[in-house]
């Protein structure tokens, strides 16, 4: 039996893609609209796939968040000078502040809170960045700030399994009590089943399996309503 549950934060608990849109539009104009979608994806690819070369210093974070928005647009044969490469980051932060949760997520932090259910964040990121979400979105209306583990604040990066060991103890509970929901595979998914726990892939970008995966979470889940009402059903909660 589920006893307490565990959020990612970005892409998960609210809609990503739109603050990366508004950044794109505004700089990059000529972008086709209807490839916006699969650009937002091969952007998080590159995000997670060269976050740790920041963390280890071989990139600054600088490069990273560089290299990451000019390698997704080369995949789509876009190329742009490096003046609004560089400025894209400061356009997404401009928009990221912006950001809201969703209605289905108010009103399910506000039942799983009405129902005591512990609850906590695991999201990885530079510290200052994933605060300023966390009080943009008042995330701690419905869980405690020591239950919200940023990565870089413990110096444990997703999907090491030892980042949601750290969250066991803050919670008080086992890893076969636990729940874990993202939106990555490979850092949320893998992670958090390392880990011994629960896991449901909160898929509404719509990716298919990385290669060489196969289906390891408990569920797949591809939209906001559909996680409010598998987390508002007892029988979805049973392990």
């Amino acid at each position: 039996m589920i006893q307490g549950i565990v959020f990612d934060l970005d892409d998960t608990l609210y809609e990503q893609q739109a603050p990366f849109a508004s950044a794109i539009s505004r700089l990059f104009p000529t972008f086709p609209k209807k490839e916006m979608n699969a650009l937002f994806i091969r952007f998080r690819y590159y995000s997670d796939l060269h976050y740790m070369k920041s963390i280890t210093g071989e990139w600054s974070l600088e490069k990273m968040r560089h290299e990451r928005i000019r390698l997704a647009l080369a995949d789509f044969d876009f190329v742009s000078d490096d003046s609004k490469l560089a400025s894209f980051q400061d356009a997404y932060d401009q928009a990221l502040q912006t950001i809201s949760l969703p209605a289905e997520i108010i009103a399910l932090l506000t039942f799983l809170k009405q129902q005591e259910i512990p609850l906590g964040i695991i999201t990885n990121g530079p510290v200052s960045r994933q605060k300023e979400k966390i009080r943009a979105l008042q995330l701690t209306r419905w869980i405690e700030p020591e239950k919200i583990i940023i990565s870089n604040a413990v110096g444990i990066q997703k999907p090491d399994p030892e980042v949601f060991h750290l969250m066991e103890l803050r919670l008080g509970l086992a890893s076969d009590a636990l729940l874990y929901i993202g939106d990555s595979f490979e850092n949320d998914v893998i992670g958090a089943k390392a880990a011994g726990w629960s896991v449901w892939w909160f898929n509404h970008q719509n990716r298919p399996l990385p290669t060489g995966q196969t289906a390891i979470y408990e569920k797949e889940l591809t939209s906001f309503e559909e996680l409010a009402t598998n987390l508002t059903n007892k029988k979805s909660m049973q392990r």
